[in-house]
């Protein structure tokens, strides 16, 4: 009986403790409030590409005013096309395109963004 009565009396008193301790030291320490972390990020590019299914031309649509390298790969990975843009650009499709699904890579100083774009003749 005497060791179940100093276990309890053992552990209230570490709660008491504790307690008290959180409690001397919130009053010396009181507890700030946090500030805002106010976190600028680029804007994001967004590029929009038309018509597609193209035919002969496409427009790649962007509110980017800064050059953008726009690579275009075939299926097989092959580069068909690669030019430099700035802003809203519309795209005269040769004929050493054919009919396919291609891949457009745009490559900005804020990131990279693919794109499909199927040529229909």
């Amino acid at each position: 009986m005497f060791k179940k009565s100093f276990h309890i009396a053992l552990v209230a008193s570490i709660a008491v403790f504790l307690f008290t301790a959180c409690k001397k030291d919130s009053q010396i320490n009181p507890p700030v409030a946090a500030k805002p972390i106010e976190v600028i990020l680029p804007t994001p590019i967004t590029d929009n590409i038309y018509p597609n299914p193209c035919i002969s031309t496409f427009t790649i649509e962007t509110n980017s005013t800064d050059s953008q390298t726009v690579v275009m790969y075939d299926v097989m990975g092959r580069t068909v096309l690669s030019l430099t843009i700035k802003g809203t650009t519309a795209i005269v499709v040769g004929n050493n395109i054919t009919n396919g699904i291609y891949l457009l890579e745009m490559t900005t100083k804020t990131g990279i963004i693919k794109k499909r774009l199927v040529v229909e003749r």
